[in-house]
């Protein structure tokens, strides 16, 4: 006889409900119990067996193993469709069983057709458990209505996959204020609405418990990862060609122009090591080049810049345009406005809330979802968790979790 598997993930747990499910579907009546099923007739065989995370700790790992197999298996597929990878990686994660279907077709009879009976018996039941469907020997994903997901040898049939709903009230609610329901709510539907799944991240604390830096702060810190940036660029960039004294002297003039006396004024102590190093290392000044993202969320915080979405660098001309209006830390504090606390907090929600989607898919070896650029979104991270003085950690040493 020739033999097949399928396996069906679910998110259903509830292994007597299965059962049912899958039996319903094959036109028999309900179970009296147990987790497997045989099936026989003059043409093949079906053996069902179904394996859930509620049948103990023995059997939770044993499917995290399975889950783990397949999630590499279509981690692994090239020129497809991230977003769609990553979110059928996610269904597969977020499910909570693990059922292999074997048949057995006898011989002398349509191999081809009597599969694909049995599959369309089990599309059926799979619209009543939330699951997926794996065929072809565990190289192609089906939803509920037969379309293909993912495979490495098919095109998919889908524009997008993202079979997450967001839960409106969930459990933790109860300890939370107003503030940080409507915060988590409204950044968890501009998310989904862009097929980025995320899972419910810790939230931060309530408005009138924060604290953000002052303007000043914040002045000296844009003025500080300007010249950072420019002294980086200066020395990276094949066109200009600097040397490490050059470099310094370039900079001594953009201080000039801000009536900054000494660095210590607005730079770090990380920052000042980095530039007094006569022979840094060319990963330090690319690292150090990124402050430019950083640069352009303090001029969003000044009201000098507006938020876009973190697909892209930035434009590194207008943001030093920006700043060429203002000749001292005085000026600057006096002609900007700094935007309001609300609108930080509810950016500083949303974008730990993109670092770990853009995380998440770096650790699957994947882009960041809807064109998140993983980069971009770390460097605002940091940013954000500094102005609202996240573990009271200084600008060096500022945490960015996921």
């Amino acid at each position: 006889m020739e033999e097949n598997l399928i396996v069906l993930f679910s998110r259903e747990q509830d292994s007597e409900r299965i059962m049912d499910v899958i039996m319903e579907s094959f036109g028999l009546e309900k179970s009296s119990g147990g987790n497997n099923l045989h099936l026989e007739n003059d043409i093949q065989t079906v053996n069902i067996d179904v394996f859930t995370e509620s049948m103990g700790e023995e059997f939770k790992e044993f499917i995290q193993k399975q889950k783990n197999m397949v999630s590499g298996y279509f981690a692994q597929i090239q020129n497809c469709n991230e977003d769609i990878k990553i979110n059928l990686i996610h269904h597969i994660q977020h499910s909570k069983a693990f059922i292999p279907i074997k048949t057995a077709v006898k011989q002398d009879s349509g191999a081809a057709d009597d599969m694909n009976a049995v599959i369309a018996v089990i599309l059926e039941a799979i619209k009543h458990m939330d699951g997926i469907l794996i065929v072809d020997e565990g190289a192609t994903a089906l939803d509920s209505e037969g379309n293909v997901i993912l495979s490495e040898e098919y095109d998919s049939d889908l524009e997008f996959y993202f079979p997450f709903e967001l839960q409106e009230r969930p459990a933790f609610f109860e300890n939370c204020t107003e503030r940080q329901m409507t915060r988590r709510t409204e950044n968890m539907k501009f998310l989904y609405d862009r097929k980025i799944y995320v899972c419910e991240l810790p939230l931060n604390d309530d408005d009138e418990n924060i604290r953000l830096r002052s303007q000043e702060d914040v002045v000296r810190r844009t003025i500080g990862t300007l010249i950072v940036s420019l002294y980086s660029e200066a020395l990276l960039n094949p066109e200009e060609n600097m040397s490490v004294t050059e470099a310094r002297d370039f900079i001594r003039k953009v201080m000039k122009d801000f009536s900054v006396d000494k660095l210590e004024d607005v730079l770090t102590e990380q920052e000042m090591k980095y530039i007094e190093d006569d022979h840094s290392e060319e990963s330090d000044r690319i690292n150090f080049s990124w402050h430019y993202e950083n640069l352009y969320v303090l001029e969003w915080i000044l009201g000098l810049a507006e938020w876009t979405y973190p697909d892209g660098i930035c434009d590194v001309g207008k943001m030093i345009q920006n700043l060429r209006k203002f000749d001292s830390i005085a000026n600057m504090c006096k002609k900007t406005v700094m935007r309001s606390k609300e609108e930080i907090l509810d950016k500083a929600d949303l974008i730990y809330r993109m670092d770990w989607a853009a995380v998440d898919s770096r650790i699957h070896g994947m882009q960041g979802p809807a064109g998140l650029d993983h980069g971009v979104v770390q460097e605002r991270h940091k940013t954000l968790n500094w102005m609202i003085c996240f573990a009271n950690a200084e600008w060096d040493d500022v945490p960015t979790p996921t």
